[in-house]
């Protein structure tokens, strides 16, 4: 290798001809240069400070270039993640086709069942507001089932 640095590091005579640029690549630019890439490879950022050899995040940041890019890239990706890690309510199977004809005790199973997959979505969910909307919201289920079989008390 030829050449120095602002440090006295040795640079490569085609590092300007290797990132295209017409005027002389100093180390400390090389410098900018990995700290951005590594962090979009998604080395953290107390890692990044170790690998430069800083002894704060303060200077670690300074070589560390963010574009607009940059900034959608983690927004979609923080996105997805929370997508993933969102509950779901379980799924009713329906192995065959419902009978429109089958009366009030299909319409009982039928809340018994959203009702029990309500409280199964409920119960994975941490305790807060949410939670205790779905434990009303189940037992307002339960009322208006045992109002209906008051109405149709034959077809329980």
């Amino acid at each position: 290798m030829q050449g120095g640095g602002s440090d006295g590091k040795a640079v490569s005579p085609s590092a300007p001809l290797i990132v295209k640029k017409s005027s002389p690549v100093l180390p400390h630019q090389l410098r900018h240069s990995y700290a951005t890439e590594m962090l979009r490879a998604g080395v953290s950022l107390p890692a990044l400070k170790e690998l430069l050899g800083h002894k704060s995040l303060r200077m670690t940041l300074r070589y560390v270039q963010v574009t607009q890019n940059d900034l959608q890239r983690e927004f979609h990706a923080a996105r997805l993640k929370l997508e993933a890690n969102r509950m779901h309510l379980p799924l009713l199977l329906i192995t065959t086709e419902p009978d429109h004809n089958a009366g009030m005790s299909a319409v009982f199973e039928s809340m018994a069942t959203s009702r029990h997959l309500l409280e199964m979505y409920r119960r994975q969910l941490p305790e807060g507001k949410l939670r205790r909307k779905l434990e009303r919201l189940a037992n307002r289920i339960l009322k208006v089932t045992t109002e209906l079989k008051t109405l149709f008390p034959a077809e329980k």
